[in-house]
C-alpha cells in the first residue's frame, strides 16, 4: 500500500513544473555563467575578504569588532571648533597643530574631504604621528566604502535593466530582439557607466588608504590586526601581492589566532587568481611595512 501510495504521488506530479525547471537549468544558469563569469569571480574574491576582515560567519571573533571600531574611532573633543580652525589655519598654514586642530574639527563636524585634506597636509608635516595616519586611514575607509556601495546599486540597475535580453536563448533573434529595447540598453548602459566610474573611484582611494597603511606599517611593525587592515585595503586597491604579503605577516605576528585556517586559505586563494591572471592589478610596490624597513 506504502509503494502504491509513493507511484500515485510520483504520478501525480504535475509535467509543467518538471519542463519549467529544466528550462532555467537549460537557459538562466548556463548563460548567466557565460555572460557574468567576471562577476562571480569579482564576487568571490569580495566575499572571501570581507570573510576574514568583517568577521562574517565568524562566530564574534573580534577582528570584524576591531575594525569596525577603528572606522567609527570617536574624535577627540578638545580643539576649536571648525570655523576657528579655519582661521587658524587661514592665519598660519604651516602650524602642524591648527592643520591638526581642523582635521579633528572637520572630522567631528563629518566634513570627510577637507578632514582628509588637512590630515594630508599634517601628513607632510609630522608623518609620523601615528594616531593621525590611523585617523586618515579610517577616513578613506569609509570614502571607499561609499564607492563601494554606490557602484553595487548602479551594478543592480544594469543587471535589472539587462535581464530580460539575457535570458533569451542566443540561438532565437526573435527572443532576442522582442525582449530588448533602446530605452532598456540605455539604462543599463548608463547603469554601467556610473558602476565603472564609482568602482574606479573606489580603487583610486583605496590606494590612498593603502598609501597610509604602509606609512603606519613602517612605524608599528607588531601590530598584527594593522596587517590585517593592510591585507584589506591592498584588495580593495587590486594590488594582491602586497594582500598576500601582509595577511603572510598577520600569521607570523599572530600564529594562533582563532582565524589563522581561514587566512591561510585567503592566501592560497590570491596566490591562485595572481597565477592565473598573470598578476593580477597587483604590480606595485609590494612591499610591508616590516620588508621595507630592513
Amino acid at each position: 500500500m506504502a509503494r502504491a501510495s509513493t507511484q500515485r504521488k510520483r504520478r501525480t506530479r504535475p509535467p509543467a513544473q518538471r519542463s519549467a525547471k529544466s528550462a532555467e537549468d537549460l537557459m538562466f544558469f548556463p548563460k548567466l555563467r557565460r555572460r557574468a563569469k567576471w562577476v562571480f569571480l569579482l564576487l568571490a574574491i569580495a566575499f572571501g575578504g570581507g570573510f576574514l576582515i568583517f568577521g562574517v560567519g565568524a562566530g564574534g571573533s573580534g577582528i570584524g569588532d576591531y575594525v569596525a571600531d577603528l572606522l567609527n574611532r570617536p574624535v577627540s573633543s578638545d580643539g576649536p571648533g571648525l570655523e576657528d580652525a579655519r582661521e587658524a589655519v587661514a592665519e598660519n598654514p604651516d602650524d602642524p597643530q591648527a592643520r591638526l586642530d581642523l582635521a579633528r574639527a572637520a572630522q567631528r563636524e563629518a566634513q570627510v574631504d577637507e578632514a582628509i585634506g588637512a590630515y594630508e597636509s599634517y601628513r607632510a608635516m609630522r608623518p609620523r604621528d601615528e594616531d593621525a595616519l590611523r585617523s586618515l586611514a579610517a577616513l578613506y575607509g569609509q570614502q571607499v566604502a561609499e564607492a563601494q556601495r554606490r557602484a553595487a546599486v548602479a551594478t543592480n540597475e544594469a543587471q535589472e535593466a539587462s535581464l530580460p535580453q539575457t535570458l533569451a536563448p542566443d540561438d532565437s533573434p526573435f527572443l532576442q530582439e522582442i525582449t530588448g529595447n533602446a530605452l532598456s540598453e540605455r539604462v543599463s548602459a548608463r547603469a554601467e557607466a556610473r558602476a565603472q566610474a564609482a568602482n574606479t573611484e573606489a580603487q583610486r582611494l583605496s590606494q590612498l588608504q593603502l598609501d597610509v597603511f604602509r606609512d603606519l606599517t613602517l612605524l608599528v611593525d607588531d601590530d598584527p590586526l594593522l596587517f590585517l587592515q593592510f591585507a584589506q585595503a591592498s584588495e580593495n586597491a587590486q594590488d594582491y601581492q602586497s594582500a598576500i604579503a601582509a595577511y603572510e605577516q598577520f600569521l607570523e605576528l599572530a600564529p594562533n589566532n582563532p582565524n589563522a585556517e581561514q587566512i591561510e586559505q585567503r592566501i592560497d586563494a590570491l596566490k591562485t587568481f595572481v597565477e592565473q591572471t598573470g598578476g593580477g592589478a597587483g604590480t606595485g610596490d609590494t612591499s610591508t611595512g616590516e620588508s621595507s624597513g630592513d
